[in-house]
C-alpha cells in the first residue's frame, strides 16, 4: 500500500535519504554524536544529521563548535555546509549556526511520491536530446553548464567530483 501520509513521507525521508545514500561521493565521513561530518573533494565540507536526539538548546550550542573544529583542524578544506530540515526538532540551531559563522541559504524543497507517476513520455523541444553522459568532455561540459546556470562559478571542481564518482561504478547515472 503507498505512504500518502505527509509525516509518514517524510519519516520515510529521514529513513531512506539521512544515511551514507545523502553522501554517496564522500571521501570521508566522521561522526560527533548525532552529526555525520562528510569531506567532499575539492576542499568541502558538509555537515548534516538524521535527527538530534533529544539535544536541547546548550546541546546543540556545544555541538556546532565542536563540529567546525573539524573542519578547522583540516587544511584542505575551504567551506563547510550545515544541512538544516524545516521539519526536524532542533532547538536554537539556526541561532548557533549564525553566531559561528554560517548564512542561511536560500530554503531548499525536496519531493517525494511514487516515482513511477513521473515515468512518462515528455515531448522534447525540436533540436533536443537527452542522454546519458559518461565521457570526460561530456562531463565537464555539463558541469559547467550547471555552475551557470545555478549562478555558480563554473570551475573543474565538480566535473572532477563527478568524474571520480563515475569511476567508482556507484551507480550514478548522468
Amino acid at each position: 500500500m503507498p505512504v500518502t501520509d505527509p509525516a509518514d513521507l517524510l519519516a520515510a525521508y529521514d529513513e531512506q535519504l539521512r544515511t551514507e545514500a545523502e553522501t554517496p561521493s564522500a571521501i570521508s565521513v566522521s561522526a560527533n554524536g548525532p552529526l555525520r561530518l562528510v569531506t567532499f573533494s575539492g576542499g568541502r565540507g558538509f555537515i548534516t544529521y538524521r535527527d538530534l536526539g533529544d539535544l536541547n538548546e546548550a546541546g546543540i550550542r556545544r555541538l556546532v563548535p565542536s563540529a567546525l573544529a573539524h573542519f578547522r583542524a583540516d587544511p584542505q578544506i575551504s567551506r563547510v555546509e550545515w544541512k538544516t530540515r524545516g521539519h526536524d526538532r532542533a532547538p536554537g540551531l539556526h541561532d548557533a549556526l549564525c553566531d559561528n559563522g554560517f548564512a542561511p541559504g536560500e530554503p531548499e524543497s525536496i519531493m517525494i511520491g511514487d516515482a513511477g507517476l513521473l515515468d512518462v513520455e515528455v515531448p522534447l523541444p525540436e533540436g533536443v536530446t537527452v542522454r546519458t553522459v559518461s565521457d570526460e568532455n561530456d562531463v565537464r561540459a555539463m558541469s559547467a553548464m550547471q555552475d551557470e546556470v545555478f549562478g555558480d562559478p563554473v570551475t573543474p571542481a565538480h566535473a572532477d567530483q563527478l568524474l571520480a564518482r563515475l569511476a567508482r561504478g556507484d551507480g550514478m547515472t548522468l
